[in-house]
């Protein structure tokens, strides 16, 4: 191949990385958009939640607000939102996104806008919040921090069929028979996930070098602890319930937080009539 070819090859591959860049940057724009606008929503319905007085016979404070954990959601949604829509602004996004509207495969940002919902009313609405913010994690940190085609696709379909798998068993009704023996079953749907997308992460370092190895532990320490700091916190020092706490947040935080932590309270227990009961169900 002759300089010349060489060169004009550069060029193109430049102008191609260009042209990919600018319409990332336009997808920025629109999907940060809808962020921000789903997080105004998060947050609107968590203030509708009482954060303090008597609901059905209970004395609530703010920090113990079932409220407090889509607040906080919701803000930290709006915020990101925020950031990056105003990086795409100040880069045309709205200009970019016009120009590269008929020429961007869209599957890329459906697939994102999708896998943030099957988050929040498949995973975290039936499955341990602990798993479900594990396997969630473990999918868009790997596919936008390590790239790569092959993990990408991977990554995908795992998630994917997972979500497709436990809306089936939930929406059937199969999910009863699975969890007669033992009450957190279903959960087991999600460590299986979990376990594919670890494998597929190892795969991934094992075909790329390693400094990709070094790129996949810290995926996987972050996927880690960020449920580990975040289920606690809110759990036991602010008192707020998890949306599902199932086979790590109930059989492994709680009972060892209950059991073995916490000393054990004499003492009367209130009863609550059913009343006060449905009252307390329907402020939250």
């Amino acid at each position: 191949m002759s300089s010349n070819d060489q060169n004009q090859a550069s060029l193109d591959q430049s102008d191609k990385g260009a042209s990919d860049a600018s319409a990332m940057i336009g997808w920025d724009f629109i999907f940060s958009a809808i962020i921000i606008v789903f997080s105004i929503f998060v947050v609107a319905n968590a203030l509708t939640m009482p954060f303090s007085g008597t609901v059905g016979g209970v004395s609530t404070t703010w920090y113990e607000s079932p409220g407090l954990l889509p607040l906080f959601v919701g803000t930290c949604l709006g915020t990101t939102g925020f950031i990056i829509f105003t990086k795409a602004l100040k880069a045309r996004g709205y200009d970019l996104f016009r120009h590269n509207l008929t020429k961007t495969d869209p599957r890329a940002f459906l697939l994102s806008g999708l896998g943030i919902l099957s988050y929040i009313f498949v995973l975290v609405t039936w499955f341990d919040f602990f798993l479900a913010s594990m396997a969630f994690l473990l999918l868009y940190i790997g596919i936008y921090y390590l790239g790569g085609d092959v993990l990408k696709r991977q990554m995908i379909i795992i998630y994917y069929a997972t979500i497709i798998v436990g809306a089936l068993v939930f929406l059937t009704g199969l999910n009863e028979a699975a969890n007669a023996g033992y009450e957190f079953s279903t959960d087991f749907l999600l460590v299986l996930c979990i376990a594919a997308q670890i494998v597929a992460l190892v795969a991934h370092a094992r075909r790329t070098g390693a400094s990709a190895g070094k790129k996949v532990r810290l995926v996987i320490i972050l996927a880690l602890v960020f449920p580990a700091f975040l289920v606690p916190t809110f759990r036991y020092f602010l008192l707020v319930p998890m949306p599902h706490e199932g086979l790590v947040v109930e059989d492994v935080f709680n009972q060892t937080y209950y059991g073995y932590l916490v000393p054990q309270k004499g003492g009367d227990e209130t009863v609550l009539s059913d009343e006060q009961m449905n009252e307390l169900e329907n402020a939250f």
